[in-house]
């Protein structure tokens, strides 16, 4: 009744609408405040009203607590704030206590002290017990990563004692009216009973969790909407509403003459934030740029926090690490931090187990569910249009790109270095390095120049013996190369081989060219070879690999004189040897054209400008007699490169380097023909 309330609680429920007439004393009432008062030899707190006397029924009592943490460890106190939870909301409480009337002091219906109206003389025990949330959760320790992970599964209410301080914060007031300084008040009101879902909590309480029961009556459930309410054979009815945040209920309809007595058999209640020490998810999109994805979280105490991931789609940082697969976008996310294991062994995630040689264990730092926010950088990649493309993209990936490197595929590592001076005859000019793999020499006009020198790869140095037609100065091409089996590539392009290398290869600079990686595509044992001779009376300028029509009379020996090929010089094609006369001829390429002349006498012997050697040789002994104008001989020649496709997409969109371009180059074994 200090507090302006009055608790009535019939045995048995009177008509919905019931009156009921209150009548009272009331008055103005006394404060009497204490600072930090001591306690006696019982440990209880003797006072004494300032007035000398109080009036029974009028006493309330205020003062504060302090909850002791024993029923709760650091590490869940931890927890707690990551809730959200602050120690404000269940620490250092301020309590009340009201008399009876009789002289018998109580808290929360339990008693705790007397009072003695007449002299004012009150003496009560402060300490108290209140409810204190705990999460409960289960710790899950994985040996493979040795790590912890803790499932949460809910809250429990324990009971904690909550006691008055021993220093000079402890305070305790008084409220009461003395003897005769109040008068009789009467009050009329309606009967409309309520009562608090959970008693001595104050948490929220989950929509559509709540399920009462009255004795011989159907259930009474919410709707999720604040509603209370009984199913019955016409249909809902309606018995009160509640209010989810403090768990009020308050009753609007019932069965008159039934008992006072609702048991509530479900009721869920919710405090703070979601948390948890590991989080796995999937981004909205993926594939992911590799290096765009940042986690950010925040926590009671650091605050907000972001980490990013590296290139390799890791993340270590002070308590937190993740791995993140950037081709289908999954991230698990940890957090928490290795701590000594010593001390440590009566806590919730201790296991032996998991214990590392250096001592060690890792302990979950969980952080609120809320908090915790992404974001990342994703592909998107549009349909290949096989008419645009050139073939067809059925069996390539969505985004069109292969691995150029694979483990137990061939790479090349390569460096081209450059000399340019204006040489003379006998000059020897060292490349500065050994064990080249090619030379080359190319001229101030751009035009490679295939002789006049000679090289020597072993030690290094190109020796020059004609420079007459050089377009000086001219610039050495130097190149030094290690081809290796790769044994492992990862994401952030590091590339590992199977034997180490035999070369330095430096890194760019200014004005000089870097090293490079190519990927190598192994063909096996190539030559060089003519695949196919005949002759013919005449040529219909149709290419085709057999006689059409009658033959030549005249015939070429090519058992006793083959046309001979090298690998350095032949090319795949099909040629056509065509007599002009008896004796001269003209050759011809199926791609290349009218290339050369000749005559039965000599050897014929046409240069290729790409290497500077014959792209075949024709023996004059091959010819015979009996050949006349219009005769052809015709023959295939099959090179010693292995067969590409090249296909090169360039998509639209704004020009991004100055100057793009790749080489092909075939590689062959040392000294071969």
């Amino acid at each position: 009744m200090a507090q302006n309330r009055l608790d009535f609680a019939p045995n048995v429920l009177p008509p919905v609408g019931t009156r009921l007439s209150v009548s009272y004393v009331v008055g103005p009432k006394r404060e009497d405040s204490f600072t930090h008062p001591s306690r006696d030899g019982e440990g209880l707190l003797p006072l004494r009203a300032s007035l000398g006397s109080i009036a029974p029924g009028s006493l309330e009592i205020e003062w504060n607590t302090i909850t002791d943490e024993a029923v709760l460890d650091i590490y869940t106190i931890s927890q707690l704030s990551e809730m959200g939870l602050g120690m404000s909301s269940w620490r250092d409480p301020t309590q009340f206590a009201q008399d009876d009337g009789a002289g018998v002091l109580l808290h929360q219906g339990h008693p705790i002290g007397s009072v003695d109206y007449a002299n004012g003389q009150i003496s009560f025990n402060p300490d108290v017990t209140i409810k204190i949330v705990r999460p409960n959760y289960t710790p899950i320790g994985t040996v493979a990563s040795g790590r912890w992970r803790l499932n949460y599964d809910g809250l429990t209410y324990v009971s904690a004692p909550s006691l008055y301080p021993n220093d000079e914060s402890g305070y305790v007031k008084l409220r009461y009216n003395s003897p005769g300084s109040s008068g009789n008040h009467t009050e009329t009101h309606t009967f409309a009973p309520s009562f608090k879902l959970v008693p001595g909590v104050n948490a929220q309480v989950v929509a559509g969790s709540v399920l009462l029961h009255q004795p011989g009556q159907s259930p009474w459930g919410d709707d999720a909407r604040g509603t209370l309410r009984e199913f019955t054979t016409s249909g809902w009815l309606k018995r009160g509403s509640i209010n989810y945040l403090s768990g009020e209920v308050s009753l609007s309809s019932w069965s008159a003459g039934s008992e006072n007595a609702l048991t509530r058999s479900s009721c869920a209640t919710t405090v703070g934030e979601n948390i948890s020490s590991e989080y796995v998810f999937r981004s909205g999109a993926a594939p992911l740029r590799p290096g765009s994805v940042s986690i950010e979280f925040a926590r009671a105490l650091s605050g907000t926090q972001v980490v990013t991931a590296s290139i390799d789609g890791t993340i270590e940082a002070g308590g937190v690490s993740a791995v993140v697969d950037y081709e289908t976008g999954l991230i698990r996310l940890r957090f928490g931090s290795w701590v000594s294991a010593a001390g440590n062994e009566n806590q919730p995630w201790f296991a032996s187990s998991l214990v590392r040689a250096d001592g060690q264990i890792f302990r979950p730092e969980p952080v609120a569910a809320s908090s915790v926010r992404y974001s990342a950088v994703a592909y998107s990649y549009l349909p290949l249009d096989a008419s645009l493309l050139g073939i067809d993209p059925v069996r390539l990936p969505s985004d069109g790109r292969v691995p150029i490197f694979r483990p137990g595929g061939f790479a090349v590592v390569g460096h081209t270095g450059r000399i340019t001076a204006a040489v003379t005859n006998g000059q020897t000019i060292d490349m500065a390095r050994v064990r080249l793999s090619r030379v080359r020499l190319i001229g101030q006009d751009g035009v490679m120049i295939h002789g006049g020198y000679s090289a020597d790869l072993e030690a290094g140095t190109v020796s020059f013996t004609d420079v007459s037609t050089y377009a000086q100065p001219v610039t050495i091409e130097h190149r030094i190369e290690d081809m290796a089996v790769v044994r492992d590539v990862q994401i952030n392009g590091e590339i590992s081989f199977t034997r180490a290398l035999t070369h330095h290869y430096p890194l760019a600079s200014a004005g000089q060219e870097g090293s490079f990686v190519s990927s190598a595509l192994v063909a096996g044992d190539l030559f060089a070879r003519v695949s196919l001779i005949f002759d013919a009376y005449t040529w219909d300028s149709v290419w085709h690999d057999s006689v059409q029509g009658d033959g030549a009379t005249a015939t070429f020996n090519a058992v006793q004189f083959p046309i001979r090929v090298s690998n350095r010089g032949a090319m795949t094609q099909r040629w056509l040897i065509r007599m002009t006369n008896v004796t001269a001829f003209e050759v011809i390429g199926e791609n290349v054209g009218v290339i050369a002349t000749g005559n039965t006498s000599s050897d014929c012997a046409p240069i290729n400008p790409a290497t500077g050697v014959p792209y075949f040789v024709i023996p004059a002994l091959g010819w015979g007699s009996g050949w006349s104008a219009g005769n052809v001989l015709r023959f295939n020649t099959i090179g010693a490169q292995v067969p590409l496709w090249v296909v090169r997409t360039v998509q639209q969109g704004p020009q991004s380097v100055a100057d793009d371009h790749f080489s092909l180059l075939i590689r062959g074994d040392v000294d071969t023909p």
